[in-house]
């Protein structure tokens, strides 16, 4: 298996993952404030990476001389994005929310173009996202043309979830520029950082604290969105971030919809439509176009 192939399985796994995630957050707070359930699974995911690192490296080697990276892409790549999404998960429907963080391919494009040397533009990138994003619409709306709350009554949280997916273009172009060639100490470092923000910013605001800690089926929500959905997919994203770019790993985010509409036929009976195969069958040819003018040289890959 070469290096291209492998990482379109990470991605693929990544995808999956973040899939999950979105339904696992929006049952999580059910039960505790955005701030509280990102603290809680960053504090998770922190634990998880050290003792991984502690494992494979006997020890955590997180430069000082790195504290720009560390700092830009916990507060741009996690933080931020994290809470801003969480919020605007609250004021808008599930399926809304996926649509709205697909726009990040295309934002990461057009920063790549203007920061990354060895990402630029093409007229073939460009179309092929755009219809990809065509298929996402196709893959959701249907059947959801009544969303829990109006467009244009959800415009707060519309723009809190775009400024999210935003923030996260930045950090891919930031991270691929900056380069840390060990996808399990950039995680952990990144990870770490952010559970050290976050927990300072509860301390200077206990009001948030709850008194309870929720039921066990919450506990547990948050327990494998810190051990699977940060830990292990943050080691997973910074491996295909450094191997293959900001652009391809931003793809993901076509993806997630259709992992999380997949999860739902098998996991809640919920019925394929016809445009769940539509869609799909539009984001496909659309991802497939954008690659099709990709540079012939394949990424070279860096074993984690």
């Amino acid at each position: 298996m070469n290096a291209y192939t492998i990482n379109w399985v990470l991605l693929l796994l990544l995808s999956a993952i973040w899939g999950g995630a979105f339904t696992l957050n929006k049952f999580a707070l059910q039960a505790y404030n955005p701030e509280i359930l990102v603290t809680g699974r960053l504090l998770v995911a922190a634990i998880v990476l050290i003792i991984l690192v502690l494992i494979f490296f006997k020890k955590v080697e997180i430069k000082a001389s790195d504290w720009k990276y560390y700092l830009f892409m916990s507060v741009v790549g996690i933080v931020a994005p994290f809470l801003l999404i969480s919020y605007g998960q609250i004021g808008i429907d599930s399926s809304l929310a996926g649509i709205l963080m697909s726009t990040m391919p295309i934002s990461t494009l057009i920063l790549s173009h203007f920061f990354l040397d060895d990402e630029k533009m093409t007229k073939m990138k460009l179309i092929g996202f755009i219809i990809a994003f065509i298929g996402i619409v196709i893959l959701i709306m249907p059947g959801k043309a009544t969303l829990e709350i109006s467009l244009i009554d959800g415009l707060y949280s519309e723009f809190m979830v775009i400024s999210g997916a935003v923030l996260y273009s930045f950090a891919a172009v930031y991270g691929k520029r900056y380069k840390i060639t060990n996808p399990l100490n950039a995680s952990t470092g990144v990870t770490l950082y952010s559970a050290i923000i976050m927990t300072i910013y509860l301390a200077l605001n206990s009001n948030l604290i709850p008194t309870g800690f929720g039921s066990i089926s919450h506990i547990s929500a948050v327990l494998t969105l810190g051990i699977f959905c940060t830990a292990i997919a943050t080691i997973i994203y910074f491996q295909i971030l450094q191997s293959s770019g900001a652009t391809f790993i931003s793809m993901m985010n076509y993806l997630i919809p259709i992992w999380a509409i997949l999860f739902g036929v098998i996991f809640f009976d919920e019925i394929a439509l016809w445009n769940y195969f539509l869609g799909l069958l539009v984001v496909i040819f659309g991802i497939q176009l954008s690659q099709n003018s990709r540079n012939t040289q394949k990424p070279k890959t860096t074993p984690i």
